[in-house]
């Protein structure tokens, strides 16, 4: 009997990396979007058309439901971003007549991805997080010097009144996070129809973030895990992992299966923190329950998470099939071509940042076809459309340096 197959949505970067997991170790993976992206390109994909959710979540479960019906049993439903994850919550009864999800549901993965219930959980479970608080009108940071205090939405992603999906980077053209005066950031982001968080700013840079991903099983056992930190970022500040590298578990591991613990979830999570150079206490920042763009480097190291995700939820035992690697860094290419394109500079940076990114883009992209066998972007069809992406981020990239130039 075959195994169920899986279902990832939408079509983005993290989509791929979930493909190529669960592809490799033998389990169809269909792919669902609007339109076809990195994740549709893959050998180990079946791309299916589907409603963009951001335009109309109801449509979009409609579609996939009626999809999911016709299945011989019920796939395994992925999400590859918030976004996914809040569409896979409304609609949950529909889907969870023909789908099985990964980890619990419904309502737990509000007390994730909703930061000022994810810090309350931290606090009960003795988790060091940074002072904050909710702000519900922008008087109240008045007067706050901006020096030490940044803004932030309680959620990246929000439903919107006509039935889709809005980002917090749509709603305010910022990412995770708006420094500066507080009272000015705090307008900005509840204009946006986002909650906000008035947030101590942990000092030092990115290198002082670590990162845990996870898998923990419905009883709370530990799965599987392993530690990472960021040693760039894109875009800057509060961006992804440019470049990313295993590390040993600086004592984190334990906090993350209490955390996880008490909001009663299992399944795959990755959870941020920062040390504070003054206590040298690492604090959370923030809390993932989906695929992420560097899953594979888990994967190939020898840490199938995601995998793990999938037999505790189907109670099936696949095992993989990619043996481990030595791999212990992943540098993003397309993030590479992003960051020297828009963000580098060279007073900033320095000059050795420019080879390292594209040796190490280019031995993350050899690495990924050595272990998956997954050209992608080699195949003539893709053609175009690289092309396309590549003109346009160094049409932007040449408008940068042009306003700098000017200025």
């Amino acid at each position: 009997m075959k195994p169920p197959s899986a279902f990832v949505f939408p079509d983005n970067l993290a989509a791929l990396a979930a493909a190529r997991e669960l592809g490799s170790a033998g389990i169809r993976v269909f792919v669902g979007g609007p339109r076809r992206g990195p994740a549709g390109r893959s050998r180990f994909v079946t791309f299916l058309q589907m409603p963009d959710l951001y335009k109309s979540t109801a449509q979009w479960a409609e579609a996939v439901c009626a999809w999911g019906s016709l299945q011989s049993s019920p796939p395994v439903l992925f999400a590859s971003e918030d976004a996914a994850l809040l569409a896979a919550e409304k609609h949950h009864e529909e889907l969870a007549r023909v789908f099985i999800k990964p980890y619990p549901a419904p309502g737990v993965i509000d007390r994730i991805i909703d930061k000022r219930r994810l810090y309350e959980a931290a606090e009960r479970s003795h988790v060091a997080v940074p002072r904050s608080r909710e702000i519900r009108d922008p008087a109240e940071a008045a007067g706050i010097k901006p020096n030490g205090w940044l803004v932030k939405p309680a959620l990246r992603y929000r439903l919107t009144s006509s039935g889709g999906v809005e980002s917090f980077r749509q709603a305010t053209g910022a990412t995770k996070a708006i420094g500066g005066d507080p009272e000015t950031a705090s307008r900005e982001v509840l204009a946006g129809g986002f909650p906000a968080i008035l947030q101590e700013a942990v000092p030092g840079g990115f290198e002082n973030l670590i990162t845990v991903a996870l898998t923990v099983g419905r009883d709370g056992r530990l799965l599987d895990f392993f530690a990472a930190c960021k040693k760039h970022e894109y875009p800057e500040p509060f961006g992804d992992g440019l470049i990313v590298r295993i590390v040993q578990d600086p004592g984190l591991l334990s906090s993350c299966v209490r955390l996880l613990g008490e909001v009663g979830y299992w399944g795959i999570c990755d959870i941020e923190f920062k040390r504070d150079p003054a206590s040298g206490d690492y604090k959370l920042l923030d809390a993932n329950p989906r695929t992420w763009l560097w899953l594979t480097l888990g994967c190939r190291s020898g840490h199938h998470l995601l995998l793990l995700a999938y037999n505790e939820a189907t109670g099936q035992q696949i095992r993989p099939a990619l043996a481990a690697t030595r791999t212990r860094a992943w540098v993003s290419p397309r993030g590479s071509v992003a960051f020297l394109a828009r963000c580098y500079r060279p007073s900033r940076h320095g000059l050795a940042l420019p080879p390292r990114l594209v040796i190490g883009a280019l031995l993350t992209a050899f690495g990924n076809w050595r272990s998956f066998r997954d050209p992608l972007y080699v195949r003539p069809s893709a053609w175009p459309e690289v092309f396309a992406a590549s003109s346009r981020l160094l049409r932007q990239g040449r408008k940068r340096l042009i306003g700098r130039t000017r200025a």
